[in-house]
């Protein structure tokens, strides 16, 4: 009955995994890339912290308006935390400069009568300054595009009236005019016809009609001599606004006509501009990284764990087929663009789903070496191991769910993928990895064969004594708990000397844009090229403070230079980008515009969601463990986020959203693996056979039995990142990868390390105040007072025991408390040989 389950679990997994493979090739559906693995424009816009919901919703209305009026099609735009407007046009958007300006736009549109012009020559035009209130209510100064400046009227019709405009080619007239329609609403027709009625009675400059947008005037019609006084030009029917415009004149007018009013105005927090050749090269590289890190976690599995190796295989293959499925299908339904974080986090959940193998091979390689059948061992190992997975992915989880819900921009690409793996993990180990264990177990090839049978490999096989032996089995007496004292001096010195490197004074953390402001620009460029001879072309156009860096693919010798400034006004950016296309031969400039605000708020949002993951931790593991587990855990967990930090200013890397990213990727990760030495401690806790052990005894036992499962989990995880930092980043020089990966890759050690050296020695300290472990302390201390005495009468002491000082007192350590399955099978045919000789006699 349980094979016929097994079988029947084992082939729902591949049922789905097959379906949804079936459906994305027959469909002929691909992942729906993001920009920065595609190319194309990404901006930002952010209104006013108290705007209320429904009025951001018009805004983004409005804004779809303008860009379908532009012509580029398939626009994605969305709310993005409290107050922000994500823009996001994949592919070749056209003329990207000129859109942005478009959606620069983002004051009301507004009709006003025009009271009289000042010329740039007229000496009042010092004194008639451009007036700074929007209020529509009162009469203000504006300038146009050619400086001259105009004594406007209250507004009298806003965009809001507008239902259209659109740039016509009179054909009729001599060199074909362009003119520029425009209708109105109900409401808003009405008010236009009263308007123009009005200033039909007028004469001069009071005929003129002001259409500003973003206190610029960008034109400014007369009432035609034909409209009669109060009768004015009807609102039912289009108004024709003529002017000799040229073809793009009219079509720009048109467009800001068409675009409306914006309910509020935004400030363009952030502009990601990537060209496509930039985007393919980062997608090879995360792709490389990828697929290295999945061979080297296939490698190492299968040297150490040999048919359950294979079986890992298998199941990463499955995992991995379910995840590209997955990913295709959110991008066909929801949208979800795949990036390069998003890519970042699918590598590290490699590893996190091959921790999971890890942690129930290593519990069934404990019920072997108690004698236990291997199915039975394979059963046994997976219930114990279940309670620790789920308990640790849990953390992991909860760290997603944070990061998704509270954060911006690329981290909530990350944290989906992370979250959606880590679910998918918990599902496979549970329905194949089980399963899938469970009946090779039964077979006799898998199970007892010399090369890749299970059980050489959960049993050692090697020679008595052996490190190798010692290696697999476990079989460690490391006095983690009465070295401690060593264990928090080399844990303080770490700490300090990144707290150090934190300080201004010693070197500090290097903000990047995201945070500080300013723009980057990025150009791939074959031509031979210095640092010196960029700094001296962009001097010549007033840039003289520019970082310029060049960064090369060192498999392909492709080079991409990196020119960072401060924040400049659109008219220097644009001349830097010219330069930079004349200095390489390029077409296309990739480039990133970033506000201080915007950086403001991505600190924020990663401060609130630090803060609420913490307080969710604390309360799930002080109810799933216990709440001085839970305590040590966070003071670990701050040892680690410090040591990365500290690291992360002494190598100078500048601080991005991926640093983010991984700092709070750190946070589940550490706590990943000390849950799972925290639950083998709370295992052996409860056994009967530790009732008169102290808390660092069984804190030792415990570390120590888990000691090569936390080696192995941590590597499984550093292999696919560490391909991301020394193959992504170094070696094809996919810059983006490098602040992801070397944040991970010295959390995930630094987090390995305070597992047992930090969390587990601290918690020690936590639990001996407790009476019960005081107690059996203080017996074991008289014990160990009347030893001399006991000594001078004869007493030989203990035979085939090793003795240390742990805790403060004397403590014993049996060589091996992990009979081979092999020694208790020969027990066994002894005890039963006995027997029979003794029936017989």
């Amino acid at each position: 009955m349980k094979t016929r389950r097994h079988v029947y679990s084992i082939l729902f997994v591949l049922i789905i995994a097959g379906a949804l493979l079936g459906t994305v090739i027959v469909q002929g559906r691909k992942p729906k890339l993001g920009l920065d693995l595609q190319g194309g424009l990404s901006v930002t816009l952010t209104a006013p912290p108290d705007t209320r919901p429904e009025i951001l919703d018009k805004t983004i209305t409005v804004l779809r308006k303008r860009i379908d009026a532009f012509g580029t099609l398939e626009p994605e735009i969305s709310r993005e935390g409290e107050n922000n407007v994500l823009i996001q046009l994949a592919g070749k958007t056209g003329d990207s400069e000129k859109l942005l300006e478009l959606l620069g736009k983002t004051a009301q549109l507004q009709f006003r009568q025009v009271q009289a012009t000042i010329s740039p020559n007229d000496p009042a035009y010092a004194s008639a300054t451009v007036t700074e209130t929007d209020d529509p209510k009162v009469e203000v100064i504006r300038e146009d595009k050619g400086k001259t400046r105009f004594r406007l009227g209250p507004a009298e019709l806003t965009g809001a009236d507008v239902r259209r405009g659109t740039a016509v080619l009179d054909t009729g007239s001599v060199g074909g005019a362009w003119t520029v329609s425009l209708s109105f609403d109900k409401a808003g027709g009405a008010k236009w016809q009263a308007f123009t009625g009005r200033l039909a009675c007028q004469q001069g400059p009071t005929r003129q009609i002001a259409v500003v947008l973003d206190d610029v005037v960008e034109s400014s019609p007369q009432v035609g001599e034909d409209v009669k006084c109060d009768e004015g030009i009807s609102g039912s029917q289009p108004t024709q606004i003529t002017g000799n415009f040229k073809e793009a004149e009219a079509k720009d007018l048109a467009l800001v006509l068409t675009a409306g009013a914006l309910p509020v105005k935004l400030e363009r927090s952030e502009v990601r501009i990537v060209s496509p050749t930039l985007g393919s090269d980062s997608l090879r590289a995360g792709l490389i990284a990828g697929a290295l890190g999945l061979v080297l976690v296939f490698l190492y599995v299968l040297l150490f764990y040999r048919t359950l190796g294979l079986q890992t295989w298998i199941g990463l293959v499955v995992f991995s087929a379910i995840i590209y499925g997955l990913v295709v299908m959110f991008g066909a339904t929801i949208g979800w663009n795949l990036t390069l974080a998003g890519i970042a986090g699918l590598i590290v959940s490699v590893g996190i789903a091959t921790d999971s193998y890890i942690v129930f091979f290593e519990r069934v390689k404990e019920e072997v070496h108690l004698g236990r059948s291997l199915p039975s061992s394979i059963d046994r190992g997976f219930k114990h191991a279940w309670r620790t997975m789920a308990t640790a992915n849990l953390v992991t989880i909860l760290a997603a769910v944070v990061l998704y819900l509270l954060a911006v921009g690329s981290v909530r690409g990350f944290a989906l993928a992370l979250g959606m793996a880590t679910t998918l993990d918990l599902f496979v180990t549970y329905a194949l990895t089980w399963p899938l264990a469970a009946l090779l177990a039964r077979n006799r090839f898998f199970a007892e064969n010399r090369l890749l049978g299970m059980r050489r490999a959960l049993e050692g096989g090697s020679k008595q004594g052996s490190v190798l032996r010692k290696i697999y089995r476990s079989e460690f007496n490391i006095d983690f708990i009465g070295k401690r004292r060593l264990w928090f001096t080399i844990s303080g010195v770490l700490v300090i000397a990144a707290a150090l490197a934190i300080t201004p004074q010693v070197r500090g953390l290097t903000y990047g844009i995201d945070f500080k402001g300013g723009n980057v620009f990025r150009v791939p460029f074959e031509k031979s090229l210095t640092v010196h001879q960029v700094d001296e072309a962009l001097a010549k156009i007033g840039v003289n403070n520019a970082v310029v860096q060049v960064a090369t693919d060192r498999v392909n010798a492709n080079k991409q230079l990196q020119v960072q400034t401060e924040a400049l006004e659109t008219v220097k950016v644009d001349a830097i980008s010219a330069k930079l296309r004349e200095l390489t031969g390029a077409t296309e400039v990739a480039r990133e515009e970033v506000g201080q605000k915007w950086g403001g708020q991505i600190t924020k949002k990663a401060l609130q969601g630090l803060v609420v993951f913490l307080v969710l931790v604390i309360l799930y593991m002080s109810w799933r463990l216990e709440p001085k587990m839970a305590a040590a855990g966070m003071i670990a967990l701050a040892h680690d986020v410090l040591i990365t930090i500290g690291i992360y200013a002494a190598v100078g890397f500048e601080v991005s959203p991926a640093t983010v990213v991984a700092t709070l990727t750190i946070l589940g990760y550490s706590l990943y693996d000390t849950v799972v030495v925290f639950d083998k401690i709370r295992e052996n806790v409860a056994s009967p056979a530790n009732a008169r052990k102290t808390f660092g005894q069984i804190a030792n036992e415990s570390t120590n039995q888990v000691l090569m499962r936390s080696i192995n989990t941590s590597l499984t995880v550093l292999l696919p990142v560490g391909s991301l930092l020394f193959v992504g980043s170094a070696l094809l020089g996919a810059e983006t990868l490098k602040d992801l990966a070397l944040a991970l890759f010295v959390g995930i050690a630094a987090g390995t390390y305070s597992s047992i050296f930090t969390a587990t020695p601290l918690l020690s300290v936590f639990k001996e105040r407790e009476p019960r472990y005081a107690m059996v302390q203080a017996k074991l201390a008289r014990e160990a007072s009347l030893r001399p005495a006991l000594a001078g009468e004869g007493s030989t002491g203990t035979v085939g025991t090793a003795t240390g000082v742990g805790n403060g007192v004397e403590e014993t350590f049996r060589p091996t408390d992990h009979p081979t399955g092999s020694d208790v099978r020969v027990q066994r045919r002894k005890q039963s040989r006995a027997k029979r000789k003794k029936g017989g006699r």
